[in-house]
């Protein structure tokens, strides 16, 4: 097998036409202008969103685009490159740990399972922290496995300063019910030198910025730490088994292999504190269910909150994979097959329920149309290599990889439509067209009345001004409970 090359590919797919779209607002509009004014103003320190401070994430994100666009300006391309990159890492460390552990198809195949996964894709191209945090979480739960508790708490420090304690958590949660079942001591997870080094990474920022902002201590330990896990302020509530459809699409389609595994749980319950391989099993069962059970219990809930737990699935793939490598293969072949008769389906019916724009509308028949043949071409090799007599591994590998790394490069018009409808780049275009009609005025002020489009001050490369009862409209808490516009 081609393994190298197939992840290549992948690792390009997962670049491809990144700066092809207009940012999506809320989220992706903000964290870019952030970014620009991090590199405008040259203040590394504190973030500032529309010319206030933005206390809400972290810096490692904001300071890594900010980074890019003192190189490349400020483009689409810039705010999302850091997110991209920092997927790239990911995939680094999980192909050398596996390779030392399991051998070199192993680590290959975890890496590609890893970067043909369709969360993983779509926050490998979103201008949002989480691609960080998973790489900060990822390298400290596999520093811990590997006895490098130093390097694990290094890890976790710079994700503290990436998104918060979810850095600590994720890891904790993994590792901590790990060694009560295996019978292993938890003080090892705890070392002087670790904690040290986690101190020398996360508090001198943290400290930084409490000396400009004094209630920034009150407001990430409170309001975004223990009123978001406790609270339904936040409007992200849902029901508890939120993420039980969410998962197995996230982690499509290698969810199939890394759980066909489970027919030997009991076994691996019972030889758990004796045997190596029954330890491995349980160590990526506790990286999925410990912090899963965590995120079903808080009541902030989002997506993206599961990609740190996509190399556990990775991990379980390569190993299920390597041992019998069409192990799952006709479950698959049926689940893609019917998907990708579903999704052909749409060139001829598409709800009329679901609001479109004209240009969504005549984008996503084709979009699914692609798509859909991808998922038929994949269903036909995972079944055809199962059925010779000579088992045919790389068939299988392709048909596994083959529709996410297609994704990318068939949703260009579509992922245009849509960020035409969910952007400010139109707007901007027509403002910076507007001509002053009073000789001497250099340039059209523009308020945003009881609106506010997030990323129409990076397009416009100026702030916007809000007029406004409150500053709600800026999609920051930290700026609507301490500085209101009017």
């Amino acid at each position: 097998m081609r393994l190298p090359v197939l992840l290549l590919a992948a690792a390009l797919a997962l670049g491809f036409d990144l700066g092809g779209y207009p940012l999506f607002d809320p989220d992706e509009g903000r964290n870019a202008e952030v970014a620009r004014e991090m590199a405008s103003t040259n203040d590394y320190v504190l973030p500032q969103f529309d010319g206030l401070p933005y206390l809400d994430k972290p810096i490692v994100y904001f300071a890594s685009a900010a980074a890019v666009m003192e190189v490349l300006g400020p483009t689409e391309t810039a705010a999302r490159l850091p997110a991209y990159l920092f997927t790239l890492a990911t995939l680094i460390v999980v192909v050398w740990f596996v390779r030392r552990r399991w051998g070199t198809d192993a680590g290959w195949l975890a890496g590609l399972a890893l970067a043909t996964m369709p969360l993983v894709l779509a926050y490998a191209r979103t201008t949002i922290m989480d691609s960080a945090l998973a790489f900060c979480t990822t390298l400290a739960i596999l520093a811990f496995w590997d006895e490098r508790p130093v390097l694990a708490w290094a890890a976790i420090g710079l994700g503290a300063i990436t998104k918060g304690p979810l850095a600590i958590l994720i890891p904790l949660a993994t590792l901590i019910p790990y060694s009560l079942l295996t019978g292993r001591r938890l003080r090892r997870l705890f070392p002087l030198a670790g904690l040290g080094v986690f101190a020398l990474v996360a508090l001198p920022w943290f400290l930084a910025v409490s000396h400009r902002v004094p209630e920034f201590p009150h407001y990430v330990f409170v309001r975004e730490t223990f009123e978001r896990v406790t609270t339904t302020r936040f409007h992200r509530t849902a029901a508890f088994w939120y993420y039980l459809p969410i998962v197995p699409v996230a982690a499509f389609p290698w969810i199939v292999p890394a759980l066909a595994g489970l027919k030997h749980w009991r076994w691996a319950w019972l030889a758990r504190r004796v045997n190596p391989q029954a330890q491995e099993a349980i160590f990526l069962a506790c990286w999925v269910l410990a912090p899963l059970l965590f995120f079903s219990l808080n009541q902030s809930k989002l997506p993206q909150y599961v990609l740190p737990l996509m190399p556990a699935f990775a991990l379980a793939a390569a190993r299920g994979l390597d041992g019998g490598i069409g192990v799952g293969g006709r479950t698959y072949a049926v689940i893609a097959g019917l998907l990708g008769i579903a999704l052909v389906s749409l060139t001829i019916w598409l709800p009329a329920p679901i609001s479109l724009t004209p240009a969504e509308r005549a984008a996503i028949p084709q979009t699914a149309l692609a798509l859909g043949i991808a998922l038929l071409i994949s269903a036909a090799l995972v079944w055809y290599a199962g059925r010779v007599e000579r088992p045919r591994p790389a068939l299988v590998v392709m048909g596994y990889a083959l529709t996410v790394m297609a994704m990318p490069i068939v949703s260009g018009q579509l992922l245009v439509a849509v960020g035409e409808d969910r952007s400010s780049a139109a707007i901007a275009r027509v403002i910076q067209n507007v001509r002053p009609t009073v000789k001497g005025v250099a340039d059209v002020e523009v308020v945003g009345v009881s609106a506010f489009p997030t990323s129409l001050p990076f397009y416009l490369r100026r702030q916007v001004l809000l007029a406004a009862a409150t500053a709600r409209e800026l999609t920051s808490r930290a700026t609507a409970l301490h500085r209101p516009c009017s």
